[in-house]
């Protein structure tokens, strides 16, 4: 096999049957998964070992933190929403200064399809199903979910799905 460090790496494919990438993309792993298999592969072949462990270790540290939220969502990512929020210059609830005589008994705020496109486009979800919620937003103190096919839904309380 001839080194070519775009289509046929040799950290990857020297002395292998079968490059990482054909492995993670039979396996439909997805990316965080995908990763860390391509780490623990490499391990040692392009670099410093270790590093290449502890860089497997974030993405499965990450799947499993995914996989543990209530919200189908990593922690860091809910963060990333408020930090986002507070950027446009709403508090903690998704307040504004214009709404801070909002009333909450009237409910929540929907999102507009712009937000709704913007939060798919940034999402791999190929192969997610329809009716999978692949964001959760908080809108003046109500969590919103944005599913695969481009709804929205109120998440129940328990984090299990929309009322």
């Amino acid at each position: 096999m001839t080194h070519d460090s775009i289509n046929n790496p040799s950290h990857y494919s020297e002395g292998r049957k079968y490059e990482p990438i054909e492995v993670i993309e039979d396996w439909g792993l997805g990316f965080g998964l995908g990763n860390a298999v391509k780490y623990i592969s490499r391990a040692g072949r392009k670099g410093d070992f270790l590093q290449d462990l502890k860089k497997a270790r974030f993405y499965i540290d990450r799947e499993i933190q995914l996989h543990n939220s209530p919200y189908g969502v990593a922690y860091e990512e809910i963060v990333e929403g408020l930090i986002e929020n507070a950027v446009r210059g709403y508090d903690d609830y998704g307040h504004s200064d214009y709404d801070s005589i909002w009333d909450p008994s009237l409910g929540p705020v929907e999102l507009s399809e712009e937000e709704v496109d913007e939060i798919l486009r940034n999402r791999d979800i190929t192969d997610t199903p329809p009716d999978e919620i692949v964001k959760v937003i908080e809108k003046r103190g109500f969590l919103l979910g944005v599913k695969a096919n481009g709804d929205t839904c109120v998440v129940k309380e328990n984090g299990e799905g929309c009322e």
